[in-house]
């Protein structure tokens, strides 16, 4: 009798499991975006990333590809911050995306910044961090391009904050003899970034 017992809960549980597993499969590939929804609110960015991506293949949309890279971001995947960051840079509607997020606080920043310049300096941190120095800097650059001034958390001052971190003598100079060109006397923040890039380039 207790066998019976146990075979027929044995098979209710797996007929079970068998139905959740159904049910997660079509909702993985019915509705990716709600499953990303539900990655970020439990923190596990690196699987909202794979959902978004899935969603931005149904849809084109630019918005979900913004998504793919903020996730990237907040995954710590530089392999994938490249990915999506580049082929963010390169649509089209990259600007209407900037327009959009604007003023809106990043979440790993901490404060308010251009997003043009968040997204061109995240990509251009993990190019470095990837060894890929030369198309780091080059990313950086274009982001300022018809920026006057040097404004707070741009491209540069991120790419900068890295390189600075890391000690990189040589492409510490690289940046130096860029950012001059940008150069704001009086600019705080200018004037302390560049005296720290000095330091690390044995300029002192």
């Amino acid at each position: 009798m207790f066998k019976v017992i146990f075979k027929t809960a044995l098979k209710t549980l797996l007929v079970v499991a068998l139905v959740v597993l159904v049910a997660f499969g079509i909702a993985s590939l019915g509705f990716p975006s709600e499953m990303a929804g539900l990655c970020e609110k439990s923190g596990n960015y690196s699987l909202a990333t794979g959902y978004a991506s899935l969603s931005y293949t149904y849809t084109g949309n630019v918005n979900d590809l913004n998504r793919c890279f903020l996730d990237s971001v907040y995954a710590k995947n530089d392999s994938d911050i490249v990915k999506f960051g580049d082929k963010l840079i390169s649509d089209e509607k990259f600007e209407e995306v900037c327009n959009l997020m604007n003023g809106q606080p990043s979440k790993v920043e901490g404060v308010t910044i251009d997003y043009k310049q968040y997204v061109h300096g995240s990509v251009a941190a993990a190019k470095y961090r990837s060894g890929n120095k030369e198309e780091a800097l080059k990313t950086a650059i274009a982001a300022m391009d018809g920026v006057e001034g040097f404004p707070i958390n741009n491209a540069l001052a991120i790419l900068s904050l890295q390189v600075i971190s890391d000690g990189d003598t040589d492409t510490a100079n690289s940046l130096l003899a860029e950012i001059e060109n940008h150069g704001e006397a009086g600019n705080e923040y200018y004037e302390t970034l560049i005296k720290e890039l000095r330091n690390v380039g044995g300029q002192v």
